[in-house]
């Protein structure tokens, strides 16, 4: 990694992430039929990497009916929602031509569904758009690097690592933000109701705070073997890893939750949690090794701490991305098989992202030491 002069903005990341609560991917569940025009309109915040397969099973919303301007105009309402319901049949027929209707332009519709009054401020979609950018941004100019690298050719990044580590804080603020009571859905009486434990959990809920955990479980990790790590925060390693290695457990909780209510296949739900398993040498290794597990890895490795912050960094923005993928597709501004593709792509580029990654600077590892790369131990 190019040594930069970074300390201070990963030391203040650090401190701002290192303490957070740490969990893991979530899903999404069909809306209750009868909440409220605010709670339809929730969002989600950012995710981890089982999210990039979760997203391809999770529930929808319950889209309204459509109906003619004349017949919406004599409806008699009298619930709130109908009448929401109602406006944006009204809203969203500009016009009756041989029966079809005609709706208005889809960038009008997708601002007016994603622009959602239940985010306070709106500082949820501001601070996820702009790690959005960022995030893609990087992820781009980092996989033309390695391409280019690989073909025995010489370039340097063109991002500034300290926008890189700034935008990990916009994520955080998205994630955070993301669990505003009007966003999350609806009913979260108790905290193990919220959590989704119990007959009456609420799955949906659990799975965002689950998702907002894992995106600091995966800055934390990110951050974690950066030189500038403070050294302070080192002792934190084994609660913060250990919280770490519980939320993964609560996260493979809910996916067989959901098979339980016949809503995920068992082999698909197994197929889901594999891939959680691979964070669990991580948490592990910093629980019991600490920086000593960093230090050898990186010694025997001089690659390695490059190839696993920009992994994590990878997996977190593709987590944020996962949920707001769903979170158009609920609000019906994508179809199903636009939002099937676009985390079919998702899970893609992380791989090629990761692969090359990996293949430019720690070769080692396609060369026999394939376990190594999967148990992280650091070789004798």
């Amino acid at each position: 990694m190019a040594r930069r002069n970074r300390g201070a903005g990963a030391a203040a990341l650090a401190c701002g992430t290192g303490l957070a609560f740490l969990s893991a991917p979530s899903l999404s569940t069909p809306a209750a039929p009868h909440r409220s025009h605010a709670k339809a309109e929730a969002g989600s915040s950012g995710a981890g990497p089982a999210a990039l397969l979760l997203g391809a099973v999770a529930g929808v919303s319950a889209r309204p009916k459509l109906l003619p301007r004349s017949q919406a105009r004599g409806v008699d309402v009298k619930e709130p929602e109908v009448q929401a319901n109602v406006d944006v049949a009204v809203a969203e027929v500009a016009e009756v031509a041989n029966g079809e209707a005609v709706l208005s332009s889809w960038q009008e519709t997708a601002f007016r569904r994603m622009w959602t009054r239940a985010d306070s401020f709106h500082v949820h979609a501001i601070s996820g758009t702009v790690h959005t950018i960022i995030g893609l941004a990087y992820l781009l100019d980092v996989l033309l690097v390695d391409i280019v690298r690989l073909a025995g050719g010489q370039m340097s990044p063109h991002l500034p690592f300290e926008l890189v580590l700034a935008s990990m804080g916009f994520g955080a603020v998205n994630a955070i933000t993301g669990l505003q009571p009007s966003l999350l859905p609806q009913p979260t009486k108790t905290i193990a109701q919220l959590l989704g434990f119990g007959e009456d959990g609420n799955l949906s809920s659990g799975g965002f705070v689950n998702t907002a955990g894992f995106y600091f479980f995966l800055t934390y990790q990110s951050l974690r073997v950066l030189p500038e790590y403070p050294t302070w925060l080192q002792p934190f390693d084994p609660l913060l890893s250990a919280t770490a290695f519980i939320s993964i457990f609560h996260a493979m909780f809910l996916i067989n939750s959901w098979v339980q209510r016949g809503k995920l296949d068992q082999a698909l739900a197994i197929g889901m949690s594999a891939p959680l398993m691979l964070n669990v040498p991580v948490s592990l290794h910093l629980i019991f090794q600490g920086q000593s597990w960093v230090e050898g890895l990186s010694r025997a490795y001089p690659g390695w701490p490059e190839v696993f912050f920009s992994s994590n960094y990878a997996l977190a923005w593709a987590g944020s991305m996962v949920t707001l993928i769903l979170s158009v597709y609920e609000r019906k501004v994508c179809t199903l098989e636009q939002r099937n593709w676009l985390v079919v792509l998702l899970g893609f580029l992380n791989f090629l992202f990761i692969g090359l990654q990996a293949k430019l600077l720690v070769p080692q590892w396609f060369q026999g030491d394939w376990m190594v790369m999967l148990t992280l131990n650091p070789p004798s």
